[in-house]
């Protein structure tokens, strides 16, 4: 089980960093349980906590006040048992476990309307890595003994970095590329923008909403639209295909860093290619070129 969960982990990073990349992201949230593979995390020691570029530009504050109707839940709090999360000590400036699970418990209630009344929530400490340079406390939400729900929250600051659920639908429905939506997704544009003034996304007046791409979690179909707003925040938003409901919010605290990394990856992958380029032999007339670089 546990080696399960670890790949579907390194499934949804790599989803979210195609995402970025090439602009046709696909929110699937079928990743649960951050843990990842010991090769993953090996340089994560070495890498410091950094605010200074993405604190002066985030107007999101730590989830201190009550949402509408809110009420505090008798809710289980337990460790994720993954060795990567057993390995982990939060240091002296970051918030407890329990102040991490309860701003996670908010935003699930602001979001979603869920409560957490009985429930158990799993969590693990998680350290700074190369492409977000800032600690975090994430954690698996089990309903009913099922990993429906997850969240992943600043563990100084106590701002969100994402928040999102998992569905398997109890009907067939086709996941396939629409390509009809692919061509007009105003309709989701138009309700995605309406979702990230509601639930206040990017902290502040929504600048522009774009279609970003299709894709499923679990038997779920998707697509996913970035928000952009007026203080520069970005966000994410998953939206199901199936019957239009919220799945999932990468707030700009993660999305924004996120893209920035990939861009720079690209980047260095181009500059590489070239290099490969110029030291790869010439090819002859009736000779197919040694290396023919592929650009997205």
């Amino acid at each position: 089980m546990k080696e399960n969960r670890s790949e579907r982990h390194g499934f949804k990073k790599t989803l979210l960093a195609a995402a970025a990349i090439i602009g046709t992201g696909t929110l699937l949230f079928q990743g649960f349980t951050q843990a990842a593979t010991a090769a993953e995390f090996k340089k994560t020691n070495s890498i410091p906590t950094s605010y200074a570029a993405y604190t002066a530009d985030s107007s999101q504050s730590p989830q201190n006040s009550l949402p509408e109707g809110y009420q505090k839940a008798n809710y289980t709090l337990r460790g994720i048992d993954l060795e990567y999360y057993r390995n982990q000590t939060p240091t002296g400036k970051d918030m407890t476990k329990e102040e991490a699970a309860e701003i996670g418990a908010k935003a699930l209630w602001d979001v979603f309307d869920l409560s957490l009344e009985g429930q158990v929530v799993e969590i693990g400490y998680q350290q700074p890595t190369e492409s977000l340079p800032r600690s975090r406390w994430y954690a698996d939400v089990l309903v009913n003994g099922e990993r429906i729900y997850c969240f992943s929250v600043d563990s100084v600051t106590g701002e969100l970095f994402n928040i999102s659920r998992s569905r398997t639908l109890d009907v067939k429905v086709s996941v396939a590329f629409d390509a009809a939506l692919d061509r007009n997704p105003q309709e989701y544009v138009e309700l995605a923008k309406k979702l990230a003034e509601k639930h206040n996304v990017v902290h502040g007046a929504v600048k522009s909403v774009a279609y970003n791409g299709q894709g499923y979690s679990n038997n779920d179909p998707t697509l996913s639209v970035d928000i952009s707003g007026e203080n520069g925040e970005m966000a994410l938003m998953s939206l199901s295909r199936y019957d239009k409901e919220l799945l999932g919010i990468v707030y700009s605290t993660e999305y924004k860093p996120t893209i920035e990394f990939n861009e720079k990856m690209m980047k260095r992958m181009h500059e590489k290619v070239k290099e490969m380029e110029k030291s790869s032999p010439p090819a002859s007339k009736n000779e197919a070129p040694y290396l023919k670089p592929l650009y997205f």
